[in-house]
């Protein structure tokens, strides 16, 4: 079965893609705005109903500790800016849009996922990926994941189950399924008629240095989720980016001592998961 018939599986009438929310679709506009300011993102933000108070609940979460309590939606914009906010509302719209998939590790999933998106916006801002962008791709890239599980439950578990190292979790679901959670992902996008640009590096992502044209982007997922699983599997970061990574980092220029001393901490980006989940 090619990519593409082995991707399409996931989308077969019967198996619902996730709506995307509304207001997510808004936040990824603006993006691109320029006339976008912290008023904007909270009139976004109180337009569903479940949101503010999920909000507010982050904001005064562990991620936060020590930073003063929060009542409001305008408190918690000063506190977390217009790219904190913009990117917490992203997290809880969107993680709420995927099913929850029975015997899937939940938490620890959406964990991966936040530290993902934190590693990709730090590395973004590094490598000259708009940070925004970083953040969303990196906090999506294994949203496929779940609609992969819903379909062939067995076969994910049999890839989690094999998930001993940092950064196999790609090639394990190409050998034993036939595709990958990032090309799903970018199906999803595509699907949600997202910016072509994500919808490019969630494709690329398995194999960025293959890319044609190169994406930026596709190696920032890659390396972002390598760091992600260094930090779920307690493996040292340069350890699991010098085993995974390493043409990828000569590419890039980048020394991985120096990555291992500046990058974020994975328990301090999780930290706020439990309440994203609550």
């Amino acid at each position: 079965m090619g990519k593409m018939g082995a991707t399409e599986q996931f989308f077969l009438t019967g198996k619902t893609l996730p709506a995307m929310p509304e207001v997510a679709r808004q936040l990824i506009a603006s993006f691109d705005d320029e006339n976008v300011d912290l008023r904007t993102i909270v009139d976004l933000t109180a337009q569903e109903q479940s949101l503010p108070h999920k909000v507010l609940r982050l904001a005064n979460s562990a991620r936060y500790a020590g930073a003063r309590s929060v009542t409001t939606l305008d408190d918690a914009a000063g506190l977390l800016g217009m790219e904190g906010l913009r990117n917490l509302v992203l997290s809880a719209s969107i993680a709420g849009a995927f099913p929850r998939i029975e015997g899937f590790d939940r938490t620890g999933f959406w964990k991966h996922a936040v530290a993902t998106g934190g590693y990709a916006r730090w590395l973004g801002s590094i490598l000259g990926v708009d940070v925004d962008s970083g953040y969303l791709a990196g906090f999506m890239l294994r949203s496929g994941q779940l609609l992969m599980a819903r379909v062939l439950p067995d076969a994910i578990a049999a890839v989690e189950a094999g998930c001993t190292v940092p950064g196999v979790r790609l090639a394990l679901e190409q050998r034993m399924i036939g595709c990958t959670h990032a090309q799903v992902t970018a199906e999803v996008a595509r699907r949600w008629k997202l910016p072509q640009r994500l919808i490019d590096g969630f494709a690329n992502a398995p194999e960025p240095l293959d890319a044609r044209p190169f994406s930026l982007l596709a190696a920032v997922l890659n390396m972002a989720a390598v760091m992600s699983d260094s930090g779920a599997m307690a493996v040292a970061l340069g350890e699991a980016l010098a085993q995974a990574n390493t043409p990828l980092l000569q590419h890039l220029r980048l020394d991985v001592p120096w990555l291992q001393s500046r990058a974020p901490n994975f328990e301090e980006l999780t930290a706020s998961v439990d309440e994203l989940l609550a």
